[in-house]
């Protein structure tokens, strides 16, 4: 079965505060994703937020859901796993002999 996109919008600043903290932790944008639906599908609750009723979350169980996010992060397997897309196509045009932007 091939790979398939997953699209999300969010505000461009929590996208890249995000990201830094995705790159502290080791953690890829796919990794991350990959891990919640993973998570998802195993416990048919969001890692998240398992209160039932919706409840609003508190800071308590931010921090428990970050954990558990934590430690579904595997090490990148790969030296492109932590690049961007940008980064990627960067690298590959530069061992091709192309200029890169």
């Amino acid at each position: 079965m091939g790979d398939a996109m997953v699209t999300a919008r969010m505000p461009q600043a929590k996208k890249e505060a995000g990201n830094r903290v995705l790159s502290q932790i080791g953690c890829s944008t796919s990794q991350f994703i990959n891990s919640a639906y993973d998570y998802l599908i195993q416990h048919g609750a969001s890692p998240f937020n398992e209160e039932k009723g919706g409840a609003r979350a508190t800071r308590e169980s931010i921090a428990e859901a970050l954990e558990r996010v934590e430690a579904m992060c595997l090490p990148a397997s790969n030296r492109f796993a932590t690049m961007s897309d940008d980064e990627i196509r960067r690298e590959r045009l530069a061992r091709q002999g192309g200029e890169s932007r």
